[in-house]
C-alpha cells in the first residue's frame, strides 16, 4: 500500500508531541508495512518560521530529523521559483491537464497562473497562490504516482464535495491521519503483512 503524506504531516512531525497517529503513519513505513511517501512539492512550501527553504538538502535534512527518511520524494510538475530544478519533471499537455482538473477541484476561484491571478507587486495574493500551487502539486503527486491514501489534515482536501471529486479522478482514498491508519490496520489484519 503506497500513502501520501501532506506538507502538514510532516509539520506534524516537528511539534514537541507530535501526533500519534502520524507517527504511526511514520512507524509502518519505517517497518516497510506500507511505502510511505511525500510530494517534493513539500519542499517550496512556506515555512513554520516563515520564510523558503534555500536548498533541498535543507529539505532532506528535516525529513531525516522527523523520522522520514525513508520515505520515497514524489517529484512535483517543473514551476520556475516554485520546484527544486533536480526534484521536479517537465511538464508536458497531458501531465498539465490532470493538474488543471486538480486545481479546478481545489481552487476554483484562484487562477491556474500566477501572473492571471495578481501583480507580481501583491505579495499576499502571490503567497495565497503559491500555497494553493503547492497543494496542487501534492494532489497532482500523488495521482500521478499512483499512490493509495493521501493522508491530510488540510480541510481544502477533507471537504466532501472536493474529496470525491478527487477520489473519483484518481487519488483512491484522501483521509485524515487517524482514518488512514484505521484503514491501513484493518487492511493488514485481513490481508497481512504487505
Amino acid at each position: 500500500m503506497k500513502v501520501t503524506l501532506d506538507t502538514n504531516c510532516v509539520y506534524d512531525l516537528e511539534e514537541p508531541n507530535p501526533p500519534s497517529f502520524v507517527l504511526r503513519l511514520v512507524e509502518l513505513g519505517r517497518t516497510q508495512q506500507i511505502t510511505l511517501s511525500v510530494p517534493a512539492i513539500a519542499a517550496s512550501e512556506r515555512q513554520p518560521n516563515g520564510g523558503h527553504l534555500d536548498s533541498f538538502a535543507k529539505f532532506r535534512e528535516r525529513l531525516i530529523r522527523v523520522g522520514l527518511e525513508h520515505a520515497e520524494l514524489l517529484r512535483p510538475l517543473a514551476y520556475i521559483g516554485l520546484a527544486y530544478i533536480d526534484w521536479c519533471v517537465l511538464s508536458g499537455p497531458e501531465l498539465e491537464a490532470k493538474e488543471r482538473q486538480i486545481h479546478e477541484i481545489l481552487f476554483p476561484t484562484i487562477a491556474f497562473r500566477a501572473s492571471d491571478y495578481c501583480p507580481e507587486s501583491d505579495v499576499i495574493g502571490r503567497r495565497k497562490w503559491r500555497n494553493a500551487k503547492c497543494d496542487v502539486q501534492a494532489m497532482w503527486c500523488h495521482i500521478h504516482y499512483g499512490s493509495d491514501i493521501f493522508v491530510t489534515r488540510d480541510q481544502d482536501f477533507l471537504k466532501q464535495s472536493v474529496k470525491s471529486r478527487l477520489e473519483a479522478l484518481g487519488a483512491k482514498k484522501i483521509a485524515a491521519p487517524e482514518d488512514a491508519v484505521e484503514m491501513i490496520e484493518t487492511g493488514l489484519k485481513r490481508n497481512g503483512p504487505i
